[in-house]
């Protein structure tokens, strides 16, 4: 096999959030306030220094990238094993091929526009959705701004698990906000949604205490969170980090293999037969961080199906008496991940790799919620009693039925509020820069032959 590390079987199990490495300050800050974050030991969270515009990731144009790779081709592959028909096709020098498989990456301060096609029998039929961001004064304002302090990677990096309902360490090295209704009323910018955008830096953090929601965010249920609007605004506020996202490159490849299974035939006789199965290998696994190309400041808009905005979901909350009442935001990073995806399997192929291949890009930190704590919410919060719950069926069931679940009731459990981030960048120039961090194991003659030999005679 060449260079790479060794071959281990595939486990199913969803892959760990990407690694990432510290690009702020190294230079030493003094220590503030300290957020009650709900543990003794103290998380120090730089305070960054440097604008956001000096933060993000410097590029080559387009222009150049695009003349630098003319004569290579990037493929992505629609089947699980290498040598079968390809989905799509991009050239750097002619352009997409298939426009049906890829968009092209939108400017920085225009709508993104997602189409879906529904085909039925008789009709098909395209719904078009288009997602909001900042204007371009509103992105030049942010971009003189610092980025928002990043509480969940700085957890991880303490050493805390990622375990749902572990609390988040206190935090040093930023201010909180003693009156949340004064750091709201003096927003950076407000959105075109009625949502005020505040900065941590002149704003400061909210105290509420956080705990992890497992690898996929943050939760909390802070007494001061149950009955002020302000307090939601800037506890969202706080914690609107931007995901944290990798690229997963993956390569494997089926192995046959034998095995012999008793078969009982009753009267104390037995007997066995050889059974043939596939087996999948995992050959070489390993993840880039994208998160430095992710704009730092995600837009807060409400996609609530009564309309509901932001703002008002919030006051929806607070004014809400149901135990089980809980407000969730969700983040999504908006980029051509189908390209990227496209460029780096031809890449891979290019260096000589034609197993099956994998290429996936995982996020952690893409959810934020907010509930309410008593006895009833944490029995629902509690893993063990929640699958137990589910298993015996009639529990849950009155539990849902309470919470509003059933689509004729008024529901309590809200998830209507989204927070877009964005990858300015064109995918080759994310391509380009990760590019010197793709290889995979090399093949030489012999170990073809041997390993055809292998599924012959195995």
């Amino acid at each position: 096999m060449g260079k790479g590390s060794p071959r281990t079987k595939r486990r199913d199990a969803r892959s760990p959030a990407p690694e990432r490495v510290s690009r702020s300050s190294s230079s030493k800050t003094p220590l503030l306030a300290p957020v009650p974050m709900g543990m003794d030991e103290p998380l120090h969270v730089p305070t960054l220094v440097r604008q956001v515009s000096e933060l993000m990731p410097e590029v080559a144009p387009v222009s150049s990238l695009t003349d630098s790779y003319s004569n290579f081709q990037y493929t992505a592959e629609s089947s699980s094993e290498a040598g079968r028909t390809h989905a799509a096709t991009w050239d750097a020098k002619s352009g997409i091929t298939d426009a049906t498989t890829f968009s092209l990456p939108a400017h920085m301060c225009q709508p993104v526009t997602h189409k879906t096609t529904i085909t039925t029998q008789t009709t098909t039929t395209t719904q078009t959705t288009t997602t909001t961001f900042y204007s371009d004064e509103q992105l030049a304002l942010l971009n003189q701004q610092l980025p928002p302090p990043e509480i969940f990677y700085y957890g991880l990096k303490s050493g805390v698990r990622p375990e749902a309902a572990q609390p988040l360490p206190k935090v040093t090295g930023a201010s909180v906000a003693t009156d949340a209704h004064v750091a709201m009323a003096r927003p950076v910018l407000t959105t075109a949604g009625g949502v005020p955008v505040v900065v941590a830096s002149s704003a400061g953090l909210s105290g509420a205490c956080t705990a992890f929601d497992g690898m996929q965010g943050i939760k909390s249920c802070d007494e001061r969170l149950q009955t002020s609007m302000d307090e939601l605004l800037l506890f969202f506020n706080t914690h609107n980090s931007r995901p944290l996202v990798g690229c997963l490159v993956e390569g494997w490849h089926h192995e046959t293999r034998h095995r012999q299974r008793r078969v009982e035939e009753g009267n104390g006789k037995h007997h066995y037969v050889t059974e043939t199965y596939l087996e999948l290998v995992t050959d070489f696994k390993y993840k880039i961080d994208l998160t430095s190309f992710v704009y730092p400041y995600g837009y807060l808009v409400s996609v609530d199906e009564n309309k509901l905005s932001v703002p008002q979901l919030c006051q929806k909350f607070v004014d809400d008496k149901n135990l089980l009442k809980s407000l969730q935001m969700t983040k999504e990073v908006h980029f051509d991940f189908k390209q990227l995806d496209a460029m780096v399997q031809g890449y891979i192929r290019s260096l000589g790799w034609w197993r099956g291949l994998t290429v996936s890009f995982p996020q952690a930190n893409y959810s934020l919620r907010v509930y309410n704590e008593n006895t009833l919410s944490e029995m629902w919060e509690n893993s063990c009693c929640n699958c137990l719950m589910h298993v015996t069926i009639v529990p849950c069931i009155l539990m849902r039925l309470y919470r509003g679940d059933c689509p004729c009731q008024t529901g309590h459990a809200e998830n209507g509020i989204r927070s877009y981030f964005r990858i300015n960048y064109d995918p080759i120039q994310v391509f380009a820069a990760i590019q010197n961090q793709l290889w995979c194991p090399g093949f030489s003659g012999m170990a073809l032959a041997m390993e055809i030999l292998r599924n012959v005679f195995w």
